[in-house]
Parts: C-alpha cells; sequence; structure tokens
C-alpha cells in the first residue's frame, strides 16, 4: 500500500489482486483524518499473532461478510492513458465483460478442489486449477485434454443425446450407460482403465508405501499434488513423479477408450498391449527427461536440472542398484515390478530401434533364434 497504491490507480486496479479489498482500504485509509503509520512487524509474539489469525480466516468454511462499500468522494474510477499500454487495456476491458458461468465447468473445478483438500489438506483457488494443468512436467496433449475435460468440452455422453439418429453414442458401448468422463477414467470395465491404474500404482509403490486414492477430482488436481519429505518439506521430486505418473496414465486411457470405440468397432484392446503401452509411455518420459538434462544443446531455460531428473526417477529403475550415481547418460528403463503380470523387461528407445531395423537380429538376442546369415562374420563368428 505504501509503495504501489499510486501505480495501481492509474492502472485503473487492472490486473490488481484483491483490487476490491485494497481499493476499500485505500479508501477507508484517505477518510480517516488522523495520520496514520505502518510498522513491519518482525517474528516477535506481534508477528506470531498475525500469523495465527491469518490461518485461522483461512480455516474458515464462511468468509466473513466485510462492508466494501467506498463513499462517492472517495471513489477513483477509469485509468490513466498514459499509464496503459495495448495489452494492459485489453484485460481491463474483457475484466469489465461478466464472466460466464457453463455448469460443467463449475460442477468439475467444484470436484476437483474437494478432491484435491481431501487428499492433500490444502483447498487450492480455481485460478490456482486453471494454472496447474500448465505445469512444464504435462506434455501439450495432456495439458489440452485436461483443459478441455475441466471444461467438460469432449464429446461423449450426454452432448450425442439430443443428436437425432446419433443419441446411442451417449451411452457407452461396453457398459451401456452414459458415458461420461469419469466413467471412461474411473468406472467402465472394459479393458485399459484399471490395468493402467494398477500399473500406476505399482511404480508408486516402488517408493512410496501409500497411494493416493483415485478420483475424477484427483486426477484433474494431480499437478496440486504435495508430499511432504523426511523433514516435513513438499518434495518436489515425488510431486513431479505423481504427476507425470498420473496424467500419463489419464491420457493413454483416453486415447485407449478413442481407439477402441472409433477405430476397432468397440474391439477391446488384450491386456497385454495395455501393459506394453503404458511401461513403453512411462519410459518415453524417463528417456525425455534424460535428453532434457543436456544443458549443451537445450539452454538453460529448457533444460531439466540433472538433480531433479535423478530424484524424480530414484527408486523406479531396473537393477538401479548397479548404475552409477549419475545414470543419466546411461540407457535406463522401469524396473520389474512396474510390469505386473508378465515379468517381461521393457526396451529403450535404442533397443526398440534394433528391433524394428533388424528384426533377426533381436529375435537372436531376445528370442533364442539362428543368427542371420548376412550379419555372419569370416571364420563362421
Amino acid at each position: 500500500m505504501s509503495k504501489k497504491l499510486e501505480k495501481w490507480e492509474d492502472r485503473g486496479w487492472i490486473e490488481t489482486p484483491n483490487a476490491e479489498t485494497l481499493k476499500a482500504l485505500a479508501a477507508a485509509l484517505r477518510e480517516r483524518e488522523a495520520e496514520t503509520k505502518f510498522a513491519v512487524v518482525t517474528r516477535s509474539e506481534e508477528g506470531e499473532e498475525a500469523d495465527r489469525l491469518a490461518r485461522t480466516g483461512a480455516e474458515k468454511q464462511d468468509a466473513d461478510q466485510i462492508d466494501l462499500q467506498i463513499p462517492d468522494h472517495l471513489q477513483l474510477r477509469g485509468a490513466k492513458l498514459s499509464t496503459l499500454s495495448q495489452r494492459t487495456a485489453y484485460r481491463g476491458i474483457k475484466a469489465l465483460k461478466e464472466k460466464v458461468h457453463r455448469k460443467a465447468t463449475d460442477e468439475n473445478v467444484l470436484s476437483t478442489q474437494q478432491a484435491v483438500k481431501s487428499l492433500f489438506k490444502k483447498a487450492p483457488t480455481e485460478k490456482l486449477i486453471w494454472k496447474s494443468i500448465r505445469s512444464k512436467d504435462l506434455s501439450r496433449q495432456v495439458r489440452n485434454f485436461m483443459w478441455k475435460t475441466l471444461h467438460g468440452a469432449h464429446r461423449i455422453g450426454k452432448f450425442w443425446a439430443h443428436i437425432p439418429e446419433m443419441e446411442d453414442r451417449a451411452n457407452c458401448q461396453h457398459c451401456g450407460g452414459i458415458e461420461t468422463m469419469e466413467h471412461i477414467l474411473l468406472e467402465c470395465n472394459r479393458p485399459g482403465q484399471a490395468e493402467i491404474w494398477n500399473l500406476a500404482e505399482a511404480l508408486w509403490r516402488k517408493r512410496f508405501s501409500t497411494w493416493p486414492t483415485v478420483s475424477f477430482g484427483g486426477i484433474m488436481g494431480a499437478a496440486l499434488a504435495t508430499f511432504p519429505d523426511a523433514n516435513g518439506k513438499d518434495s518436489q521430486s515425488a510431486a513431479r513423479l505423481y504427476r507425470i505418473i498420473m496424467t500419463e496414465s489419464m491420457y493413454l486411457i483416453w486415447k485407449i477408450r478413442c481407439e477402441v470405440v472409433i477405430q476397432n468397432n468397440g474391439e477391446p484392446k488384450t491386456t497385454t498391449e495395455i501393459h506394453n503401452r503404458w511401461v513403453a509411455l512411462i519410459n518415453e518420459r524417463l528417456e525425455i527427461d534424460r535428453n532434457l538434462t543436456n544443458q549443451m544443446r537445450f539452454g538453460k531455460q529448457h533444460s531439466l536440472p540433472p538433480s531433479l531428473v535423478l530424484e524424480t526417477w530414484k527408486g523406479t529403475l531396473l537393477d538401479e542398484d548397479k548404475l552409477p550415481p549419475l545414470w543419466l547418460r546411461e540407457p535406463v528403463v522401469l524396473g520389474d515390478e512396474a510390469e505386473i503380470g508378465n515379468g517381461r523387461k521393457s526396451h529403450t528407445v535404442a533397443d526398440r530401434f534394433v528391433r524394428n531395423a533388424f528384426p533377426r537380429v533381436w529375435s537372436h538376442f531376445f528370442s533364442g533364434g539362428p543368427w542371420p546369415s548376412e550379419f555372419t562374420t569370416v571364420g563362421g563368428g
């Protein structure tokens, strides 16, 4: 208030957090005839009391009703043109328009808020939820998918209910009920979602004993997850691993559902294919992380700190005890516990290249097939 008030008022309070409260506070201060002084409170008894009151207010179920009315003679309207940029003016015009509330959006945001509060003991604001789905740890496809999901914009379920001759598309081909996104991600008994969440849980339990309950709101709020470390502080690596596992699993379930419904005429995928695709997907994310630690190639701004990648995937790798401490230049894959059911090992991108380019060489090493004659060296080696 003592440093930025003039700037806020010159800009017409555009893009100022808590603008209505601050405007009312400024008006109340101007209405006082006596001089008002502000003091910085240090970590003393007064500071602790202020923190206690702030926590008490934040934990209230119902906010206090505070009169924010400003007398007309103290009301400052508009903004100084000399202080406005085109960007600021545009945002000010947008702020004047009444926000359009969509029922589906409000319901999904509320579900996310409730789930995050239940799982991680923190109630995120609507703004924080929208910001979280722009996390750099989420792929572009995942970000787009989550944005559309929160808005209820996917063409599923009730979208088809009132379109002539297409009403049957509103129902799940496998279960028969209305096909909602929650049904697709969590409830449908078609092979896909249950197998993928089991794999996600198995990978997570390689490092942590407790697996958060999977719910629709929890999936949408995965980027807001927090996990304490041994010192009680939020673990960045654990939260990052969780959001990668959750969001990639979610999007794979959606992709498999679309392939089954649109391309395969309802013919479900096999559990083996589902398993292999999930393991390959997470291994590719691991490979991307390894590559992004190359600061020479991607620059400081776009590369990842090696320590963050090492901590993110710690405890999840195959034969990790045999890897060097800094394994970022080694071809690594997920450990066996993540591969439920068949016990087969995953393969790196390089392995997959050999398998596709030289299938008979691959067969010789991994299936016991004969060595291809065209690769036989002089002397029969």
